[in-house]
């Protein structure tokens, strides 16, 4: 926040009291006789510039601060500062205008400037009192408190959004991979499918070489004299190697040895 110029400061300290003190000195000598036609002596005359000019600036300030501090009674501080500024205006006013005889003296207008005091004692009264609605701290605290809950609540409201919003977002996504793992699961049920096709296929083709249905005595013995013709020893381990056969199965279809 940028400083005060100097030139304003001159105006808000200087300016302002010398304008208001000069409009103050000004209006003496009509609203003194004033009070002097409406039947008031030398001796108590020049109180009517105080009580009309400093009714007008009392009435405005308290008026100002009422509602910048938002205090009650805002409504009659102003209706009175406006009335005192209209008196203090008719009183300069009817003041010239008797003075230039322009106009005369009346019982109405005699009524009207003797009844300035006790209106602006009772106004002034009014203002003075401590308003009964004037805001205590704690209700200050108070009201400060429920704003602040306020605020919680809409924070709260606006996390809970965000993360609603985001639990979706989650939700969307699981959906997605549930629905690409359904695909998975189906591809990998189709190509088990196809393995166990494959499987079976092969198990078709490539049957075991010791099944006993195609094992015969003849291939033993022909095995054995091939290892012979070969030079190695017809044993039973090596031509059990050679048919890829068991020795049980060996020993059920081999020919048996003739004494």
């Amino acid at each position: 926040m940028s400083a005060t110029p100097w030139y304003i400061k001159g105006i808000l300290y200087v300016a302002l009291p010398a304008a208001c003190i000069a409009a103050l000195y000004l209006s003496i000598p009509g609203e003194v006789a004033l009070a002097r036609t409406a039947g008031w002596s030398e001796h108590y005359a020049p109180a009517m510039p105080v009580c009309l000019s400093v009714y007008a600036l009392s009435a405005g300030a308290i008026a100002t601060y009422r509602r910048k501090m938002e205090l009650p009674g805002q409504v009659t501080a102003l209706v009175g500062s406006l009335m005192a500024l209209l008196l203090a205006m008719s009183a300069q006013s009817i003041s010239h205008l008797i003075e230039q005889d322009y106009m005369g003296s009346s019982a109405l207008l005699v009524v009207a400037v003797s009844c300035v005091p006790p209106l602006t004692i009772a106004h002034l009264v009014h203002m003075a009192e401590t308003p009964s609605a004037v805001r205590t701290a704690s209700q200050v605290v108070a009201d400060l408190e429920r704003e602040n809950q306020g605020l919680k609540t809409a924070v709260v409201a606006a996390e809970t959004e965000n993360v609603l919003s985001h639990a979706r977002g989650v939700l969307t996504g699981l959906g997605e991979v549930s629905q690409v793992t359904g695909e998975l699961l189906e591809w990998a049920e189709g190509e088990t499918e196809s393995l166990d096709e494959e499987l079976e296929r092969a198990e078709k083709v490539l049957k075991p070489r010791n099944a006993p249905l195609e094992l015969t005595a003849e291939m033993i013995e022909k095995t054995r004299k091939t290892l012979a013709a070969e030079g190695k020893r017809p044993t039973v381990e090596r031509v059990c190697t050679a048919l890829g056969i068991s020795q049980a199965s060996y020993y059920r279809y081999r020919e048996p040895v003739t004494a």
